[in-house]
């Protein structure tokens, strides 16, 4: 669980410098019509969790501290590969900007508990080159400083990540957000799955 607690620790130091740099959601929620329920996983407090309480008549967000997830909305502590949630209680689940700092095998959980509580995951991550989890140290020092761990996840990735965690991946794409590129996988259960990513027998 090194890698959470990391990741919360950067995000937590650079958290309101972080919610003013993401003042434009990406606009995953366009992609199908999902249904009325969704789960934000690793919401932070930018545009992004607006964008999903617009789309969505019920949302939960979800991140690693009091000190990331939006306030005034409905929101838990979590942990993306142990969800607190009955499987199935979501039509979708987001994980915009978060598989990325996680290592390959909690990759799989998280992917395989986005499945598990909701019928479709759409997540993204920032396209950086290599791939294959590829771990990399990158800083912020925009009005504050932390150093965040990525992980380099590009689309073959995500497929492989979906397939392991019992799914099926129905879109792969690029999205664009001003300069930068994010690998995109939108995908759905097979059939029931438990958290560690292999099918019920």
């Amino acid at each position: 669980m090194d890698w959470a607690i990391s990741a919360r620790d950067a995000y937590t130091a650079i958290g309101k410098a972080y919610e003013e740099s993401r003042r434009r959601p990406i606009l995953v929620s366009d992609l199908a019509v999902f249904g009325p329920k969704a789960l934000d996983i690793g919401s932070g407090r930018g545009a992004q969790p607006a964008y999903f309480e617009a789309e969505h008549p019920y949302v939960v967000h979800c991140d690693l501290s009091p000190e990331l997830i939006p306030q005034g909305s409905e929101a838990v502590l979590c942990e993306a590969t142990m969800l607190p949630f009955r499987s199935g209680a979501f039509d979708v689940v987001y994980a915009v900007a978060v598989f990325h700092h996680l290592p390959p095998g909690a990759l799989i959980r998280a992917v395989a508990e986005g499945l598990r509580v909701g019928r479709r995951l759409v997540a993204t991550t920032w396209l950086l080159p290599g791939g294959g989890g590829e771990r990399r140290e990158i800083a912020w020092r925009w009005k504050s400083r932390a150093v965040r761990t990525y992980y380099v996840y590009g689309l073959s990735d995500l497929a492989s990540a979906v397939s392991a965690a019992g799914g099926r991946p129905l879109m792969l794409t690029y999205l664009r957000r001003g300069r930068r590129l994010n690998s995109l996988v939108l995908a759905e259960r097979i059939g029931p799955s438990n958290a560690q990513g292999q099918k019920k027998k």
